[in-house]
């Protein structure tokens, strides 16, 4: 979870607490289960999960509890889906656009889960964008008409396992990474932000404190499903998404 190269090392005592706190949070595994497959019925779409560790699900057992079980779960009965999950902990933007250029990736839909191995390295926010605008790139090389769907960085300072100062900085880090991103989706047509803010209760979260739970993975996958459903299904409207978004982002 925490990246011993942080940005935080800016003082001992950030680099401090940096590492106390990887020291006390507990390494989780990613989930068992497929992470490809095809299933349901109706118009054809091809779906691609991108990203970290939360994209790969830590934090529940199997990937029926994570992110890509359980939106497709609820995409199966909307579409004949063809879907992949390519996540891996602790990868950066960077480090993902090494990997999908290793072979071409033609999807429809592309749900993003990144930056917060990123905010939690040297980087700056710049940076960050510039590896951003390069992934999405990238992608529409392969995948011209895809939508690709962006998440959010999470509350960083927010979550219990920091305490200040290191959770100021990780804050006011996180707000920097969210507006420029809010931005640049702005900028390019075949991006989209997703309305999502996830809780930070104990329920919401998993036994390190820091990953979804399966409730929030849910809450994740009802979200992107909803602007999915209706940007790919004829006649459907948009305030369906804009609600359940409203509803999403008033949860923490």
């Amino acid at each position: 979870m925490m990246r011993a190269s942080l940005l935080l090392v800016f003082s001992p005592l950030l680099l401090m607490q940096a590492l106390w706190v990887k020291l006390r949070t507990p390494r989780l595994p990613e989930p068992e289960g497929e992470r490809c497959g095809e299933l349901g019925e109706g118009p054809p779409l091809r779906l691609l999960i991108l990203g970290d560790s939360a994209a790969a699900g830590v934090g529940v057992a199997r990937q029926d509890e994570a992110l890509s079980g359980q939106l497709t779960a609820l995409l199966q009965p909307h579409f004949r889906l063809h879907w992949r999950l390519l996540a891996k902990s602790g990868m950066t933007t960077s480090q993902t656009l090494r990997l999908i250029r290793q072979e071409p990736i033609r999807v429809d839909v592309i749900l993003i889960s990144l930056g917060v191995n990123d905010l939690l390295s040297p980087i700056g926010v710049q940076r960050w964008l510039s590896a951003t605008r390069a992934l999405i790139e990238g992608l529409l090389q392969d995948s011209p008409d895809a939508r690709l769907l962006l998440t959010p960085l999470p509350p960083l300072g927010a979550f219990p396992g920091f305490a200040q100062p290191l959770a100021g900085v990780l804050q006011r880090r996180e707000a920097l990474f969210n507006q420029a991103l809010k931005q640049f989706c702005r900028d390019q047509n075949a991006c989209q932000l997703l309305p999502l803010r996830l809780p930070l209760t104990s329920e919401a979260l998993a036994s390190d404190g820091f990953h979804p739970s399966a409730s929030s993975y849910r809450l994740w996958a009802e979200c992107a499903s909803q602007v999915i459903l209706t940007q790919h299904t004829p006649g459907c409207s948009s305030d369906s998404a804009d609600e359940s978004g409203q509803h999403l982002a008033n949860l923490v």
